[in-house]
């Protein structure tokens, strides 16, 4: 188990002029926190489709899916709170950021989901599909959540002092595509350039709450676009 949680000093703070908040969290966690992770992920298949198999739940269900989500958001903290009897949210870098960044996430976000809807023609999806407040939840606040905790909150940390801010950001970003599952090669890059946005957000803003951000209004950019 690793030592106790200690903000790292960054290239500001050094001279004590860095703002408050804005401190580089240094991982006390390691991959086997993310292998527990998995496992937890990839049990969670077979345990929905027992459940289906009863009637319990409808897998598709837009309610189902919100609360998968949530199930995996609460599972990552357990796992890391559990293990480490450490502060969670925090550490992950859901910190205050400066406003320049949470302006830029909101416009470079949108500006990606445009280029990808024009792109690709997601805005001629059926309308029907996005039924439901469960979707706009999940998509733009539940979704984001867990996904930049899980690859820019608790991954990229990790990577960085192996292979640089570069390659953690690229592997990262890859990686992040792998979970989404893309269906053919316009999907991986789409996946791997948000990805790649979001992680260099992370870096420059050292903060998780301006990548999510950036990843929020890019999905809701995407929902407003098949919409119509």
């Amino acid at each position: 188990m690793r030592g106790s949680w200690r903000a790292r000093p960054t290239a500001g703070n050094r001279g004590g002029d860095a703002e408050p908040g804005l401190e580089v969290p240094k991982p006390y966690w390691g991959y086997e926190d993310l292998g527990i992770f998995c496992l937890l992920l990839v049990a969670l298949g077979p345990m929905l489709r027992l459940l289906e198999q009863f009637h319990f739940v409808e897998d598709s269900a837009p309610q189902i899916q919100c609360a998968v989500i949530l199930f995996l958001i609460v599972g990552l903290y357990a796992i890391l709170k559990l293990r480490y009897r450490q502060p969670v949210v925090r550490p992950l870098g859901w910190v205050p950021t400066r406003p320049i960044y949470l302006g830029v996430a909101a416009i470079l976000g949108s500006l990606l989901a445009g280029v990808v809807a024009l792109g690709s023609g997601v805005h001629k999806q059926p309308a029907n599909s996005l039924r439901g407040l469960e979707f706009i939840v999940s998509g733009t606040l539940l979704g984001p959540i867990l996904e930049e905790s899980l690859f820019r909150g608790c991954l990229l940390p990790l990577l960085r002092p192996s292979f640089g801010p570069a390659a953690a950001v690229a592997v990262t970003a890859l990686l992040f595509a792998l979970f989404h599952g893309p269906s053919d090669f316009a999907h991986w890059a789409s996946f791997t350039a948000t990805g790649c946005a979001y992680g260099w957000l992370r870096l420059a803003s050292r903060s998780t709450t301006a990548a999510a951000l950036m990843h929020a209004s890019y999905n809701l950019v995407l929902i407003l676009a098949m919409k119509h």
